[in-house]
């Protein structure tokens, strides 16, 4: 199942059909996940390689969370990781647009 992150990453509600909580929705449906795509939001597979942020210890991703604006109190490491790693896609399209 893949994750749908919005840029709003206080947001709860349904878009689509999609239950965000802390701006972050599920979906599987392959028409949904283009849609989300397509209108901005941040797409993330929930199959991926380990990175930087796997050898990282919990605390030192929550500072670092913390460092890039969002409050990750409370995430599990890896909701943690896929939140910074959603984060560092949508600041490499800001950068490209």
């Amino acid at each position: 199942m893949a994750k749908i992150y919005c840029n709003n990453n206080q947001y709860n509600g349904i878009s689509a059909g999609v239950n965000f909580v802390n701006g972050v929705g599920e979906s599987n449906v392959p028409h949904l996940l283009s849609w989300f795509s397509e209108n901005g939001y941040t797409i993330v597979e929930d199959s991926r390689e380990p990175g930087d942020y796997d050898e990282m210890n919990y605390k030192d991703l929550v500072e670092l969370a913390k460092q890039r604006g969002f409050n990750a109190i409370g995430y599990k490491k890896e909701q943690l990781i896929q939140s910074l790693i959603a984060l560092d896609l949508q600041n490499e399209n800001e950068m490209e647009e």
